[in-house]
């Protein structure tokens, strides 16, 4: 949310659709998808703990699944021949994300559900999001016409950052209400069911957005250019960035999944405190990447990254110092506008080192590999947790090592020789909203904008 969509910019985006119906369906979804952002998997480990999973579960439920979203796009080029475009390919996906909801709803109504079941549902989720986010990105590009992208996903991005919040806000003030009459339970149950039922309709807006012809021949072809352009590029730069950022991610998983158990678990905080401390970070971090992108502009990419993975380092650790409500806001600020840098700078540069044509491609391997580092960090800091008791001081721990370990990562960085870039910025999809990382956020490849 560069900032709110104003009511001109609303009547703005009205016409645009009635100018070109794909256009509108396309903001429609994203307005949907947004909302079920808002009020749907940001609040998985919330609900895990709710249901009376443990805290080192809540951890697991947040970060594991997304491994499985990884491993099938690398599946995702055979399943769009298969099934015989990229329309379908991503309706079906985003129509059974929807579905997922549905058996965590009647969970919720019942007030039961194991810990391999809440993984299994959570795992399908992000199976059928992952999965088709190279497809949308290559689909997307044919859709939007070039000389309207910078404009459009500037818009897009806004309209679903705007959603998104307003669902969270929403969601966080039914859980607080129904937390204080003790049926808790069936907040989370409306909200999931609220999540499938605007997701359903942003599966509609994607299945009426008409296919552009010739698809998957025309994705046989490019997926042949990338190859020969891999074949001819120097990727061992991008390869290291990639390293670093795999290292990172390790490190910063080792805490990021749970300060939900902490802070709901340990530190007692309701759904209120909970969810503006969320909010706060989620705002901090998408209002800022207008100003990071100004500096990546006239600076350069690599001094905002190198900005962002410094400011990263210490985070973790700040969670140390106070449990006061007042301290933790001042962390969660602090922590949107760092990760904002560090996004936006990786992005940026990794973008850079690699031709038009391969971006789509390699963002799937960029997509696998942070999702084995998610993991491998979560996986690690639910043994500790596991093995040393869910306490405070235990928690320490965690923040402690991950912000040591985020410090040596720094040597990595340093060790690569970035190139001067000439992308002045890219627009972000958010996929969840996350405590500590403000969300979890994927690339519009299409909107990169040259300078």
């Amino acid at each position: 949310m560069d900032r709110i969509l104003t009511r001109h910019e609303l009547a703005d985006l009205k016409r645009e659709a009635k100018s070109d119906p794909n256009l509108g369906r396309s903001m429609a979804d994203a307005a949907c998808f947004g909302g079920m952002v808002g009020c749907g998997e940001s609040y998985f480990a919330a609900f895990a703990l709710a249901i009376g999973l443990s805290e080192t579960a809540s951890g697991i439920v947040a970060s594991v699944p997304l491994l499985v979203g990884g491993v099938l796009q690398l599946v995702s080029p055979m399943a769009i021949k298969l099934i015989g475009g990229y329309r379908r390919w991503i309706a079906t996906g985003a129509a059974l994300q929807a579905l997922a909801f549905l058996p965590l709803a009647f969970a919720a109504w019942n007030g039961t559900l194991t810990l391999p079941m809440m993984l299994l549902i959570a795992s399908v989720y992000w199976a059928a999001g992952l999965s088709t986010g190279p497809a949308w990105n290559t689909w997307i590009e044919q859709i939007v016409p070039t000389q309207r992208r910078a404009r459009f996903f500037a818009k897009r991005s806004r309209l679903q950052q705007t959603c998104t919040f307003s669902a969270l806000m929403i969601a966080g003030v039914v859980l607080h209400w129904t937390s204080e009459r003790g049926i808790a339970l069936l907040g989370f149950a409306g909200l999931f069911c609220l999540a499938a039922v605007l997701r359903l309709f942003s599966a509609a807006f994607l299945h009426l957005t008409r296919e552009p012809t010739n698809t998957v021949a025309k994705f046989a072809r490019q997926t042949e250019k990338a190859k020969i352009d891999l074949a001819n590029t120097d990727t061992k730069p991008a390869i290291r960035l990639l390293a670093y950022l795999v290292a990172m991610q390790i490190f910063i998983q080792l805490s990021g999944p749970y300060f939900v158990p902490y802070m709901l678990g340990q530190l007692e905080l309701g759904y209120g405190a909970y969810v503006s401390l969320v909010s706060l970070a989620f705002l901090s971090k998408v209002t800022s990447l207008a100003f990071w992108g100004r500096i990546a502009e006239k600076a350069g990419a690599t001094k905002v990254l190198w900005f962002g993975g410094i400011g990263l380092v210490p985070l973790s650790s700040l969670w140390i110092i106070s449990t006061n409500v007042y301290w933790l806001a001042v962390v969660q600020i602090t922590s949107g506008f760092m990760w904002a840098a560090y996004e936006l700078g990786f992005f940026l540069l990794f973008f850079e080192m690699l031709p038009a044509s391969q971006r789509t491609r390699l963002l799937t391997y960029y997509n696998f590999a942070n999702a084995l580092a998610m993991t491998a960090g979560a996986l690690t800091g639910a043994a500790i947790l596991s093995q040393l008791g869910c306490e405070s001081q235990t928690y320490y721990y965690l923040f402690g090592i991950s912000s040591i370990g985020r410090m040596c990562c720094v040597a990595l960085l340093a060790s690569i020789v970035l190139p001067n870039v000439s992308l002045k910025s890219i627009r972000m999809r958010i996929l969840s909203v996350r405590l500590g990382a403000g969300s979890v956020s994927a690339p519009i490849v299409a909107s990169a904008e040259e300078t």
